[in-house]
């Protein structure tokens, strides 16, 4: 029974026991007032006698007064029958009070009592929704994970398998490079394997594991890594190292990039009044934000701010059409009179340009701050002039007037709620922006001086980003104001006077576009931007209150509101007693005035109904928002499960705490160090010049005392001037115009882009051709060994002498003329046999040879040269345009005028390759080689040249004049055959190793030709040496009347007659600009010339690396095929001449060759299991039939009843009438069965009934099929276990192969007789036919069922346990307290191996069992009656009397239990009855027949 219904009987007992003791009060009570109103009626009798006589006495009296006293008696009577009643009547309607007051007060108990039960439920439910939710998160996290994971170990695989295939197609150790590359690809997330798209390959896009290629590729190329390393003992590379950055480059790029893409101005922070605290309160829902707050704002001055009061205050102002009153300033022009000049007086001065500039320049800002539409009715100038033509000579000047106009407008507030309203109007939430609007608002409305705190504001990282932004400006490092990030300590600045260290901001160009970023050249340091320092906020402190989920909802339910307006809880803050149905808590009050509505209600606002998906979001927005507020160091944690007061005891501690920090005063910077101050830009020195007399700010000398000897000073050496680009040195930062930078950055950025482009597409192209070739190189020897070992007819040969041979006659083998002419075939055949082998190894070497002559690798390797060769062609353009910015850039520096761009431009020769159509790859050619030379030449021009010349995979120049592409410059492009010799007609210098071949020698010519361009760059052109000559000219005739004049030097002084040059100082300091200009652009062209040189021989050694490696693998394949073809011919010798040994002495054996001589390619085998002759046949041996007993079902009589019962009752159920009819005899049935009476039958097919008239004809079928052995426990387990794993998809069925894997209990008999015939396998049978008996239409069977029918035993306790350990895969047993079942009479015959009761002493473990297998087991072959719902819900009440908290429940809890052991012994659905004993017993009494059909047990 049920905890409750205990309970509740127990209540009902107490109840009658208080109503039987009231009950005896009040017949106590009325046995009390009777005999009290039995002694006032006595009483009154006795008065009444007493008047009686004393009206007997005043019979004397007249007939008047007796009538009177009569009318008074009766008056007297009346007046005390009313006053009983009265009284009667006021303690009646006590009582009725008394009892509807204890009513009250019970059934105010009662709903406490069941508000508190919901309440519980509730909080259980809401937590299971709460875990369930988390479940769902939980596993949507792991299969995040998960498939996170198993990307990953796929990715492993395919690095693995990518890395085998390579060892496999290259049979050499995996390079590092290609490690780096897949390194980078994994890393990346890229696929190692891709499809190949369909379109054509010149519309192909590079896909993004290519592209990650390249950038790898493209950055160890950069910075000389990985298989770029230069080798620093190499003549060539050992005077350029070591490699550094052109910093001065990185420099003009930076200069040039903030020209044309200008940084963005800082925003200006927002200013707010000054206030005490500035705080928030976060948490989750139901944490006790508001209730802390509203407490702290009672005691101190601080202003709470709610977002959703403010949000209804916005709102509120929207639909109240809340207005402001604004003040404009407009500006109207009107017409005042001017005298004309004539009217001047002659004292009045003409303005002077100064100030008619100032006047423009007024006017200028005036027109641009007056507003763009000027009122209609403003006179025109020439309209005043009319005017004052018309007026006599007055001109009309228009004067501009200002005027404050006043007009209503919606408030801000309304305007923000109009915002909210439209985005909820339409479904949406309400953006951030609008919501931080309105914080902002709710800010700046707090008085100054009074500290404000927001409440359970900002809920996710975005808002709290966006309100950082609106109190302090802050939005991030990336994006900051430069002016926060650089400290306010002095900075050396340049020459230009620009602060160096200075942080740059993000770029942005038109539109707000930012820059690109520099890819080639680092920037200096001086350039780089600083480190920004730790932020501050615009929140003083946020306290963030923690409590678990589960406290949270247990929170949020049983809350309920009083009409007062308080709200209780139900745990928390339980509501005052007599709440619930609004009964006083005192009799006097009840019995003045009862209100039968209860005071409080339940609450289930939007907070409630929302807690989980908040709980959720929260969740998942908390981690990044504690990320985000722990940059500030503002955030403290207060646990807020402790009560209110502690809460808000720790909440004002922490305030306090802020607020003391705040108002500490801040500890001052350390003092910098007294440095004599420096113009920036100047050089400290010591020696003294003198200085002219007539210069100003000369300082007059210094008068020495009369007898000291003059001194010299002694000068102190000079500190190492620094070098440009180094980081002491002062860059030469003059003003650049912003149209040169237009010009000169955009070249530069069309040089750097087609750098990249075209390095890129040149390490593409050279990976896919070195894949090429490697590939080539495998399929190459692959189809070659297929070559090798095409078949030929030298077996044809062989089968024919062996036949010819066999053929001969016993008695002439014997013959020695006959043997001689055998052993002369024989020699026939080995000649045969060696010339066929010649024969294919003349082909053999053919082949190799043809491998060596066609055309396709030194097609490719050419190929491969011109890839190399376009990355020095892209070196010498990158330099190109390095040499002519920087040039550029100083001459416009220098303030001069550009020069022209060279025309001609250097163009490294390429190598021509030979024009063909599409090749095919070798892989598709490998099976449809009808020759070797025919089909190579076929795959031996896969290389395209262009027609014109053009570098593949560049893309055509756009003109920087007209914006066009123009034409791709023709590139010249030399013969590869005929290279020598044009070598020797150009008067090259020769190679430079004697075994350099072809291919370098083009690498080299190509190298020398990128040198030259240094040389070709240093050299002016035609017009600069004009230009020159022409100055030259000019200087000469400048210097001849200098002709004697020195250079000047500070410790000599001119002459009096000599004229000297007055230079002033800004001269001065031009010059010396330019001398460092000078100095900066020397050192960055050097810079550039020893990075081109280091390049150039780095891809020149790279390329002559690469190509040897190639043909070295080229040889390397030669030297294998070669090796090939001898080894295979003289194993083919060796195998001929072995066979014919071997069949020399099969001739003089004179024996017939019966195995089969094989001979194919090199090997030789006599397989001896093929004989020439074939054996006799052997018959199979007939199989044996099974013979009918007298008291057992053969497997074929098993099948045909079957078949009855199914026809009969195809639904499993079979009523007991029709069954006996189906058994009666004369039938099919075994002898046994002839004989058996009706009475027999009902006795034996009752015991199968449970409930109702209808049996299971599936346990009597069970039952018929005896003997066979009984299962235990253990057994029964292991197969479930076999059988669950055969499963796989858990569907409860398994198909024939799945029911033969398992191993069954029936063990493997004897199959042979002592005189070696075989029996009949009955068990082998039995098994296969039991699939058949019980599978579905779909050839299936459920396993769980068909155990749980061979769980059945003659006691059916036992069989039900059986049934347990199918159900739970555990062994199952009696507890030893319990006692052991008796098993019933009737079965004490059973077979020894079925156990009866329980197993005394056998440990009993926790095995547990949840409801369905139980109710399984229970309902078993059962039909669906009343009387097995009852027992259904009996077992279910015991369940979940002993279940634990994960929803399973101990067996041996269930075994204990009276009610479940019970039905557990009882249980019909388990009874096996052995029809075969009953059956014996039954005939015993018949001699002759029990002699006959007395047969043992299996």
């Amino acid at each position: 029974m049920r905890a409750d219904q205990n309970a509740e009987y127990i209540s009902k007992i107490r109840m009658r026991l208080c109503d039987d003791a009231l009950a005896r009060k009040e017949r106590e009570k009325r046995r009390r007032r009777v005999l009290v109103e039995q002694l006032a009626a006595h009483e009154a009798i006795e008065q009444a006698k007493h008047e009686d006589m004393l009206v007997t006495c005043l019979m004397r009296q007249s007939q008047l007064e007796r009538r009177i006293a009569l009318q008074l008696l009766q008056v007297r009577l009346e007046k005390d029958v009313i006053r009983n009643n009265r009284l009667q009547r006021e303690q009646q309607y006590m009582q009725r009070r008394l009892k509807d007051f204890d009513e009250a007060l019970n059934l105010e108990a009662e709903v406490a009592r069941l508000t508190k039960q919901e309440y519980e439920e509730q909080c259980q439910k809401e937590l299971a929704r709460h875990e369930a939710i988390a479940a769902e998160n939980q596993h949507a996290k792991y299969m995040k994970h998960f498939h996170m994971c198993e990307d990953i170990l796929m990715q492993i695989v395919d690095f693995s398998c990518i890395a085998g295939h390579y060892r496999n197609l290259s049979e050499q150790p995996i390079p590092v490079q290609m490690w780096r590359q897949w390194k980078s690809l994994f890393v990346a997330g890229k696929p190692f394997y891709e499809d190949k798209a369909d379109t054509p390959a010149e519309i192909e896009e590079d896909s993004e594991a290519v592209a990650v290629l390249n950038e790898c590729d493209m950055d160890q190329y950069k910075t000389l890594d990985g298989e770029w390393v230069p080798p620093e003992e190499h003549p060539e590379i050992s005077p350029h190292l070591p490699s550094q950055n052109n910093y001065i480059l990185g420099h003009i790029l930076k200069r040039l990039t903030d020209i044309v893409y200008p940084p963005s101005k800082p925003p200006t922070p927002p200013q707010f009044p000054e206030f005490p605290i500035k705080a928030c309160v976060v948490g989750k829902t139901f944490s006790g934000k508001t209730s802390v707050l509203q407490a702290l704002s009672a005691k101190k001055r601080l202003q709470v701010l709610d977002i959703d009061l403010l949000v209804n205050e916005a709102v509120t102002a929207f639909n109240n059409n809340e207005t402001v009153e604004v003040t404009e300033v407009v500006e109207t022009v009107a017409a005042v009179p001017v005298p004309s000049q004539s009217e001047v007086g002659e004292g009045a001065a003409p303005a002077t340009e100064g100030e008619k500039e100032g006047e423009k320049k007024e006017e200028g800002e005036k027109s641009e701050a007056a507003p763009a539409e000027q009122p209609a009715e403003t006179p025109t100038a020439a309209e005043g002039d009319a005017a004052a033509a018309a007026g006599g000579g007055e001109v009309v000047s228009p004067v501009p007037t200002i005027q404050s106009v006043t007009k209503q407008v919606p408030s801000p507030r309304a305007v923000l709620g109009k915002a909210v309203e439209q985005s909820m109007s339409k479904g949406k939430s309400i953006p951030v922006q609008i919501l931080i609007d309105i914080v902002v608002l709710g800010i700046r409305e707090v008085p100054e001086g009074t500290g404000w705190i927001l409440d359970n504001f900002p809920k996710t990282l975005k808002q709290a980003k966006a309100l950082e932004k609106a109190l302090s400006g802050f939005t991030g490092f990336d994006s900051r104001a430069s002016f926060l990030s650089t400290p306010i300590s002095a900075t050396p600045r340049t020459a230009g006077g620009t602060p160096r260290n200075t942080p740059s901001p993000a770029r942005a160009g038109k539109n707000g576009k930012k820059g690109k970023k520099n890819q080639l050249v680092e920037e200096p340091d001086c350039d780089k931007p600083t480190p920004l320092p730790p932020p501050i906020s615009g929140i003083d402190v946020i306290i963030h209150l923690s409590v678990p989920d589960k406290v949270a909802i247990k929170r949020a339910c049983g809350r309920r509101k009083h009409k007062n307006g308080e709200e209780y809880h139900e745990v928390n803050r339980p509501p005052p007693e007599g709440s619930y149905t609004g009964v006083p808590p005192s009799y006097d009050e009840f019995n003045v005035k009862h209100s039968p509505s209860p005071d409080t209600h339940p609450v289930e606002d939007d907070a409630y109904k929302q807690i989980q998906p908040r709980l959720v979001t929260y969740q998942e927005e908390w981690p990044r928002m504690e990320k985000w507020f722990g940059m500030f160091n503002n955030l403290v944690t207060v646990d807020a499960q402790q009560p209110l007061s502690n809460v808000e005891e720790k909440v004002e501690d922490h305030l306090n705490e802020a607020l003391e920090k705040k108002n500490k005063p801040p500890t001052p910077p350390p003092a910098p160090a007294e440095e004599t101050p420096q113009e920036p830009g100047t050089e400290v020195t010591t020696t003294t010049e003198e200085t002219p007399a007539g210069e100003e700010g000369a300082a007059p000398p210094v008068p020495q005392p009369e007898g000291v000897p003059e001194t010299i000073p002694e000068e102190a050496p000079k500190p190492p001037e620094p070098k440009p680009g180094s980081d002491e040195w002062v860059y030469v930062d003059e003003p650049i115009p912003n149209d040169a930078a237009n010009i000169l950055f955009p070249q530069w950025e069309l040089v750097e882009d087609s750098y990249l482009k075209l390095c890129k597409h040149t390490f593409k192209k050279i990976r896919e051709e070195r894949e090429t070739i490697i590939r080539y190189f495998y399929s190459t020897k692959k189809n070659f060994i297929v070559f090798l070992q095409r078949p030929d007819n030298k077996q044809t040969f062989v089968t024919s002498w062996v036949k010819n041979y066999n053929s001969v006659a016993e008695d002439m083998r014997e013959d020695v003329e006959m043997k001689a002419e055998l052993h002369q075939t024989v020699e026939d055949l080995q000649e045969r046999l060696w010339d066929i082998s010649d024969k294919k190894k003349i082909e053999a070497e053919e082949e190799r040879q043809s491998i060596m002559t066609e055309q396709w690798l030194e097609d490719h390797i050419g190929l491969l040269t011109n890839h190399y060769i376009q990355l020095l062609q892209a070196e010498v353009d990158r330099y190109q345009g390095s040499v002519r910015l920087i040039r550029d850039y100083y001459q416009v520096i220098e303030k001069k005028i550009l020069d022209e761009p060279r025309k001609e431009f250097t163009r490294v020769p390429l190598v021509e390759l030979p024009r063909t159509d599409t090749p095919r790859p070798p892989s598709e050619e490998k099976n449809e080689r009808s020759s070797a030379r025919s089909d190579r030449s076929k795959s031996a021009g896969k290389v395209q040249s262009s027609p014109s010349g053009a570098t593949p995979g560049v893309p055509a120049v756009e003109s920087e004049e007209s914006g066009e592409p123009e034409p791709q410059r023709r590139i010249p492009l030399v013969p590869r055959k005929a290279f020598e010799r044009e070598s020797r007609k150009s008067g090259r210098p020769p190679r430079e190793t004697p075994d350099q071949d072809l291919e370098e020698a083009q690498i080299v010519e190509a190298y020398m030709s990128a040198v030259a361009v240094i040389e070709q760059l240093k050299q002016p052109s035609e017009e600069e040496v004009a230009q020159e000559a022409g100055k030259g000219k000019a200087k000469g005739k400048d210097k001849k009347p200098k002709k004697g004049k020195k250079s000047a030097s500070p410790a000599v002084t001119p002459t009096a007659g000599t004229p000297v040059p007055e230079l002033t100082p800004e001269e001065i300091a031009r010059q010396k600009m330019l001398e460092r200009a000078n100095m900066e652009c020397t050192s960055a062209l050097l810079s550039e010339d020893r990075s081109l040189n280091l390049k150039l021989s780095v891809v020149k050694l790279r390329a002559i690396n690469v190509i040897k490696d190639l043909k070295d693998r080229a040889t390397k394949m030669y030297d294998i095929q070669n090796d090939w073809i001898g080894q295979r011919f003289q194993k083919e010798m060796d195998s001929i001449k072995t066979m014919c040994e071997m069949l020399s002495d099969v001739i003089e054996s004179e024996k017939p060759l019966l195995p089969q001589v094989i001979l194919s390619d090199e090997k030789f085998e006599v397989d001896l299991s093929y004989k020439m002759f074939e054996p006799p046949v052997t018959p199979p041996p007939d199989e044996p039939i099974e013979i009918p007993t007298p008291n057992t079902f053969t497997i074929a009589q098993i099948h045909e009843l079957h078949q009855n019962l199914k026809e009969v009752a195809p639904s499993g159920y079979i009523s007991l009438d029709m069954l006996m009819e189906m058994f009666e005899p004369p039938s099919f049935l075994p002898e046994i069965w002839q004989n058996v009476s009706h009475q027999q039958l009902e006795e034996m097919f009752s015991r199968h009934l449970c409930e109702t008239k209808y049996i299971n004809w599936r346990t009597v079928l069970l039952s018929c099929i005896l003997p066979v052995p009984l299962p235990t426990q253990a057994q029964l387990i292991n197969t479930a276990k076999q059988y669950r794993s055969i499963d796989k998809e858990n569907t409860g069925k398994i198909d024939m192969a799945g029911y033969a894997q398992g191993d069954l209990w029936f063990g493997n008999e004897d199959l042979m007789t002592p005189d070696g015939t075989a029996k009949f396998d009955r068990m082998g049978h039995l098994k296969t036919t039991l699939f058949t008996l019980l599978c579905d239409e779909n050839y299936k069977i459920e396993y769980t069922d068909f155990l749980l029918l061979f769980s059945s035993d003659p006691e059916p306790g036992n069989g039900a346990m059986k049934a347990l350990a199918v159900m739970t895969g555990a062994e199952v047993a009696w507890p030893e307290y319990i006692e052991t079942p008796d098993p019933s009479k009737e079965f004490e015959q059973a077979s020894s191996h079925s156990t009866t009761g329980a197993v005394e002493n056998m440990p009993v473990g926790a095995v547990p069992i949840n409801l369905e297998q139980l109710l399984r087991v229970i309902s078993f072959n059962r039909m669906a009656t009343p009387s097995l719902k009852l027992v259904q819900e009996e077992m279910t009440a015991v369940f979940k009397e002993v279940q634990g908290e994960d929803g399973t429940a101990d067996i041996s809890s269930i075994l204990v239990h009276p009610k479940s052991r019970d039905i557990i012994l009882h249980t019909p659905s388990y009874l096996l009855v052995d029809y075969r004993t009953l059956l014996l017993d039954a005939v015993s009494q018949d001699t002759k027949i029990a002699e006959r059909v007395s047969q043992p047990l299996v």
